[in-house]
């Protein structure tokens, strides 16, 4: 290269470092002309390749790791031990044969772990589904000849129901039960399709914590007659339970003293294991190596189970004492059966209730552990899942499924961390369902009430809960309250539509009458606090500020304006200022400070609709027509938009700030740039104050001996008489470093402290004026 392209090339340099752009010159590139220049390469379609690796790569980190794969199977083994005698129970509790608690957990599990996003859920059946199906199954299963009517303040009815199980078909209450299951799963099937899954946002917790208690205590209620070895008529609808406990006392007379005493050893055993000899045996097994991450629990409920199932048989206790038994269970699958599309009317309402309230048990309960073991959950997936668990086994004789709270803790604590456990599990019931389910017939009906009255103890705890929501607020107690009791007196469905309305109202109530807040100084630093609850947090001289904490919007807009006039002193009504800061003496009034500029903090304001703007302007313009000025601090942009679109700056007259800190900079200064003549009006105030005084008065040191309120009378004669305006600037001037009481206490004195001004950093300047 020769020194002239050297020179060209460091010139082109520093026109580029200059200009920093570059200039490309080639063709315009179509497609035609780059098929013609670039070859093509052989292609590939590898897309068999990369789903198989994909696949392989979920069944690897979502089923199979090496490190988990024996506490995976130890805990599908306990689950399964659980899922028998739960399922049976809670297929009972839907008014179903046994069997088909079985097909519901066998179902649910198998397709979850191939869909769910959670690896630790344990689906099945569960007491809030499962009574729900109930009360669906005898609505629908009961004959005109069977039922009374009993009116009720909804005008609907109250149905009683022969206790007798033969007296209702259970194909027919299969088949009622598995299309209630096929519309749930559709339900949320469309759910996850148009992304609703938020719909469960609006089920608060407390919501959720009355809502399980109360069906919790319905289910315990359906529960006494097998725990008493009573035959009596089972009520659904409106007050369903005040029937069902005057049935119960009405018929102790006749309780099953064999029964009673089945139920009472069942769960007196259940109690003790699980209260006092469970803990003791995690703890002993800890000691060896294998369980000292695994925690197995005693199966306590199938030890229950076979041992009343043997004693059963053996002593013949449906024969001998009438002891009702769970009969037959049969083995085996059923043949695959669609829905009855004849009473998808009459299951709609059920099914969006049983959906919604499935799902948001089912997926709380899922992100919880998700959040504890580090790794996320997909709502919408979640609701596909569930969906599909509903819709494929309502075909295989399962009812409406979701998770299940005590046996998801206890494939945590067995040491489960994938869903291989759930594969394990169904591997042990479909052992069962094939061949050793009947072997279960003689099982009292005692021994699962008494496995299901325990299952729900947690839930029934709940009730504790409402103290605990009582002292954080009280509008969320009323919530627990409300759904609560509506649940157990109303019914499941009434129960959880006048929870859902509580909580809205509740949510509207807390929007409605937002809290305002005044803020002072902090120390006079950048720091603003409500001056109201901080003794070291005042307000600065001049200044309002002024923080509404809530969106601004059509039904509390007008709250806004009310308290912001009345914060200032101006009657919302009439638009007049109010003296607020103001004591009256003998007929005068003395301010302490006059009030002029208003600060609006935003920050808690995060919407701003059509209506709320203009109002809020609204309120701006009455705050100018008594000759304040406004700033507006903290505004977020789009909230912003909203007020240059209704035309802001036509309206009202308002400055918009960064911070407040900003505004009160911007104040401050404002208000030294007058100082120097207000300060030469003082002096000359004070100079001609102190001559009237003087004059007027003749004091001398013999005639000290008037009382004090003679001479303060004296001086009132002398400020009467000052022009108006001097008594304004005298009287409105700052007042710095002192609290609301010492101001009350200098106000009763004969001294005021006056300022030359109230700069936001350093001291003030002040005289000290002695009325003698």
């Amino acid at each position: 290269m020769d020194l002239s392209d050297d020179q060209n090339d460091k010139s082109d340099s520093t026109v580029n470092s200059r200009t920093h752009s570059i200039i490309v010159d080639r063709p315009i590139i179509t497609q035609k002309s780059f098929n013609q220049v670039f070859i093509p390469t052989t292609y590939e379609d590898r897309t068999p390749v990369i789903l198989f690796h994909q696949l392989r790569t979920y069944i690897r980190n979502k089923c199979i790791p090496s490190k988990q794969c024996v506490h995976d199977v130890v805990c599908g083994i306990t689950i399964a031990i659980m899922q028998i005698p739960q399922g049976m129970g809670y297929a009972l509790l839907a008014r179903l044969p046994a069997i088909t608690g079985l097909y519901a957990s066998f179902f649910a599990s198998l397709i979850y772990a191939l869909l769910g996003t959670s690896r630790h859920l344990s689906m099945g059946g569960v007491a809030v589904t499962s009574l729900m199906t109930s009360n669906v199954v005898d609505r629908l299963s009961v004959k005109p000849t069977l039922s009374t009517i009993i009116p009720n303040l909804f005008n609907q009815s109250t149905i009683e129901i022969a206790s007798n199980d033969a007296l209702i078909d259970p194909s027919y209450a299969i088949t009622i039960a598995t299309t209630l299951a096929f519309m749930v799963g559709i339900t949320q099937l469309l759910l996850c399709i148009f992304h609703l899954g938020f719909v469960t946002s609006f089920l608060s917790d407390s919501f959720i914590s009355g809502y399980t208690t109360g069906t919790a205590i319905l289910v315990f209620t359906s529960q006494l007659p097998d725990i008493l070895g009573l035959s009596l008529k089972r009520y659904v609808g409106p007050f369903n339970i005040i029937y069902s406990y005057i049935e119960i006392f009405t018929n102790l007379k006749n309780i099953n003293l064999v029964t009673l005493t089945i139920s009472t050893f069942s769960i007196t055993t259940l109690i003790i294991v699980k209260e006092y000899l469970d803990p003791f045996y995690k703890k002993k097994i800890k000691k060896f190596e294998l369980f000292r991450n695994i925690q197995i629990p005693i199966p306590i409920e199938l030890i229950v189970i076979i041992v009343g199932t043997l004693v059963s048989y053996v002593f013949d206790f449906n024969g001998r004492y009438k002891v009702k038994i769970v009969n037959t269970i049969g083995h085996g699958f059923r043949t695959p059966q669609g829905p009855a599309l004849v009473l998808v009317p009459s299951l709609i309402k059920d099914a969006i209730m049983i959906a919604i309230v499935a799902f948001s048990i089912s997926i709380s309960l899922a992100k919880t552990y998700a959040k504890k073991f580090k790794y996320f959950v997909n709502p919408n997936q979640e609701l596909a899942a569930y969906g599909a668990c509903n819709i494929i086994g309502s075909f295989f004789a399962s009812y409406a499924t979701a998770a299940s709270l005590s046996r998801t803790s206890v494939y945590v604590n067995a040491g489960g961390r994938t869903q291989l456990a759930n594969l394990i599990s169904c591997a042990t019931l479909l052992i069962i369902i094939l061949n050793i389910g009947s072997l279960f017939e003689s099982l009292p009906k005692a021994c699962l009430a008494s496995i299901i009255i325990i299952a729900i103890k947690g839930l029934l705890l709940q009730t504790k809960d409402i103290y605990t929501i009582g002292r954080v607020t009280k509008l969320e107690a009323v919530v627990w309250i409300v759904t609560c009791l509506n649940t157990v007196i109303l019914d499941v469905d009434y129960g959880l539509f006048s929870g859902i309305i509580v909580s809205l109202v509740v949510v509207i109530l807390r929007q409605f009458r937002p809290r305002t807040t005044i803020l002072g100084q902090y120390e006079r630093s950048e720091v603003y606090k409500n001056a109201k609850r901080f003794t070291n947090v005042h307000e600065i001289p001049h200044i309002k500020i002024f923080r509404f904490e809530s969106p601004i919007i059509y039904f509390n807009a007008e709250y806004f304006r009310e308290s912001l006039l009345d914060a200032v002193g101006i009657d919302s009504n009439t638009g007049q200022k109010r003296n607020i800061h103001s004591k009256q003496s003998h007929g005068h009034y003395f301010n302490l400070y006059k009030l002029t500029h208003i600060i609006i903090d935003c920050s808690s304001i995060n919407q701003l609709d059509y209506s709320g703007g203009k109002i809020f302007l609204q309120a701006i313009k009455e705050l100018n027509d008594c000759k304040y000025k406004v700033y507006l601090c903290h505004l977020r942009y789009y909230n912003y938009d909203v007020l240059e679109k209704l035309e802001m700056d036509k309206i009202c007259s308002v400055i918009v700030m960064a911070t407040v800190h900003d505004a009160v900079h911007n104040i401050q200064d404002e208000l030294m740039e007058n100082s120097d003549q207000e300060q030469q009006i003082r002096n000359n105030i004070s100079s001609i104050m102190m001559n009237e005084i003087l004059a007027k008065t003749n004091l001398d040191f013999a005639k000290d001996h008037r009382p004090n309120q003679r001479r303060k009378l004296e001086i009132e004669v002398v400020y009467t008489s000052l022009p108006a305006s001097a008594r304004d600037i005298h009287y409105c001037d700052d007042i710095s470093n002192i609290s609301t009481s010492h101001v009350q206490e200098m106000r009763h004195q004969d001294e005021v402290e006056i300022c030359r001004n109230l700069p936001l950093y350093g001291s003030c300047e002040t005289q000290l004026y002695t009325w003698l």
